[in-house]
């Protein structure tokens, strides 16, 4: 009995060393377990609030409309300068409160870096007092923007395409007839417009189009934030240089050259009974009818309608903008193409300098430690 009762006892101490052993041992387990969980959920709140903030960046650069220079995004959403919100990106419909919802959110600053160049900076806040800081730099495109080879501001165009003529964002060279382009851009859109009702109108238009009638970019009509195309013929209008054209030219009239580009500026309606042709920028306050031939290389703004008689002949390389009006005509019913060429603009813009826009292109970004 003596000795049963000693491994008894022995048999009892040895289940409380055992006991006393893993008691911290679990309680250092479940300790590592805790630190490690708290350890992925910190990480997993950093990360997400990164990505909140180049969220951020993504949204102002998106948002950057195209111009010559990047003043306007400098003056915060007052647009005036001086004033106490003056490096708040100026957002079209305000920043979100919270992104993709709360607590997450961001703030963007903007400050001009160089004389081209414009600096983002992103600040985000997140779950358990997470922050990130993404900076970016942004500067314009070398290439002049369009968003398409035809566009139109027009808020119900009323479209007719005849079987003879195309549209083609495909990139083309500036040549007469264009054709395409050996190493070319990405394509745009074959037409454009800043409604998005007059989008859908305008596919329902061209609905029985062939399918070479529309080329380019899926979707072959988008739509875009207003370039506002009367400011642009307000600001070609004003140049010195500009050259005041005729309302009906004479017939083999030449309004530039691709060797000389002329700003030809026509300050009422425009009718081409005959054969013109041109280079440059041509500017027409009023309405385009062309009841002849029109070929031209470049950029054509019309303040009015557009309207390309059944047997009448327009080719365009680069081009053609139609600002918001009353007369919202575009019928295109004779033959020809107007098709996107970047070296037509390109050309434009060495000639003339500051004129067309240029959109916003990410330079390079960086997250702040």
């Amino acid at each position: 009995m003596t000795a049963l009762r000693n491994q008894r006892g022995t048999a009892l101490v040895a289940a409380l060393s055992i006991a006393m052993i893993l008691l911290p041992l679990g309680a250092l387990v479940a300790l590592q377990a805790r630190t490690d969980l708290s350890i992925q959920l910190n990480l997993r709140n950093e990360i997400e609030t990164f990505y909140v903030a180049d969220a951020g960046v993504a949204h102002a650069v998106a948002e950057i409309p195209p111009g010559q220079s990047f003043e306007q995004m400098l003056v915060g959403p007052d647009h005036l300068t001086g004033t106490s919100d003056d490096g708040t990106f100026p957002f079209v419909d305000g920043a979100p409160a919270a992104f993709p919802q709360s607590p997450f959110r961001y703030d963007v600053q903007v400050v001009a870096s160089g004389d081209s160049m414009l600096r983002i900076v992103s600040r985000a806040s997140g779950a358990n007092g997470s922050k990130k800081v993404v900076e970016a730099l942004v500067t314009r495109s070398p290439l002049p923007f369009t968003p398409a080879a035809l566009y139109t501001e027009t808020a119900s165009p009323i479209l007719t395409l005849g079987a003879g003529f195309r549209l083609s964002g495909i990139d083309h060279q500036a040549v007469l007839p264009p054709v395409p382009q050996a190493q070319p851009t990405v394509p745009l859109p074959a037409l454009s417009t800043a409604h998005a009702g007059a989008a859908a109108a305008l596919r329902t238009a061209l609905s029985g189009a062939a399918p070479e009638q529309m080329a380019g970019a899926a979707p072959s009509v988008s739509t875009i934030s207003p370039l506002d195309v009367g400011s642009y013929v307000n600001s070609i209008a004003s140049v010195p240089t500009a050259t005041a054209r005729p309302a009906v030219p004479a017939d083999g009239a030449t309004w530039g050259t691709h060797d000389a580009p002329q700003l030809s500026v026509v300050a009422g309606d425009l009718r081409v009974p005959g054969r013109l042709t041109g280079s440059g920028v041509l500017v027409v306050r009023g309405s385009l009818d062309v009841a002849g031939t029109l070929e031209f290389s470049g950029l054509i703004l019309v303040q009015g309608a557009i309207v390309v008689e059944p047997a009448s002949t327009l080719t365009l390389a680069g081009a053609l903008w139609q600002a918001a009006n009353q007369d919202e005509r575009l019928h295109l019913d004779g033959t020809g193409m107007v098709a996107y060429s970047s070296s037509a603009l390109a050309e434009v813009d060495r000639a003339f300098p500051g004129l067309l826009p240029h959109a916003a292109v990410l330079a390079g970004w960086q997250e702040d430690l």
